[in-house]
């Protein structure tokens, strides 16, 4: 598999507490700016099908806001039923003002 890094961002588009929703190649993510850190992970609860971009993001966990499961940000793992399988989680670095964030083809 080739991993190339995608812009999604220009630094300033994403204020500390918020997410950003992108599409690449049909797969939805979330672009996230939390306490410092930098994550990207799967837009939809795997659980349901709704996207995590409804919820809200606490530390380093993001909450459904269909059923309340909550994820890590770091590992995708579950930390709260109902849901349990992980959500994706993807690579992020900031060069050059740019937010990347590195997918599997």
């Amino acid at each position: 598999m080739d991993e190339q890094w995608i812009v999604v961002a220009q630094r300033d588009e994403i204020p500390e507490g918020a997410m950003k929703r992108v599409e690449i190649d049909g797969h939805r993510y979330l672009v996230i700016l939390s306490e410092g850190d930098w994550y990207a992970v799967d837009d939809q609860c795997s659980h349901e099908d709704v996207s995590l971009y409804l919820g809200c993001v606490h530390g380093d966990h993001i909450k459904c806001s269909l059923h309340g499961s909550r994820f890590s940000l770091k590992t995708g793992a579950p930390l709260e039923e109902p849901a349990t399988d992980p959500i994706g989680t993807y690579p992020v670095k900031v060069e050059d003002n740019k937010v990347m964030i590195q997918t599997k083809n």
